[in-house]
């Protein structure tokens, strides 16, 4: 097990104008570029893929016409960034049923 970091312990030697001063030095700068996910990548295309989809195309389909010009992306991903918002139904709920034990279902007889 891990020991439990000691807040106050690090409070009494943190120098706050130093470290105050480095928070400010951040503020001025371009925070770091963050890696592109697929859906940055599929955002310019989206309306026309929600619009593809809708008149047919197949999830699996659009994939596969992706990847053949480039850009691979994974059937899910796509489900999952072309899904949301634009009119897209939300999940459905799945329904939790109750597990019938063998000895309920003994109990019975």
């Amino acid at each position: 097990m891990s020991d439990r970091t000691n807040y106050g312990t690090i409070a009494e030697k943190i120098d706050y104008t130093k470290l105050d001063k480095k928070l400010e030095q951040l503020r001025e700068q371009e925070p770091p570029k963050k890696r592109k996910s697929a859906g940055d990548v599929l955002e310019p295309m989206r309306d026309k893929l929600t619009e593809l989809h809708a008149a047919g195309w197949s999830y699996a389909q659009l994939a596969e016409e992706l990847a053949s010009a480039g850009l691979p992306v994974k059937v899910g991903t796509l489900r999952e960034c072309l899904g949301h918002g634009h009119g897209a139904k939300p999940n459905a709920k799945r329904r939790s049923r109750k597990r019938r034990t063998l000895s309920a279902a003994n109990a019975g007889r």
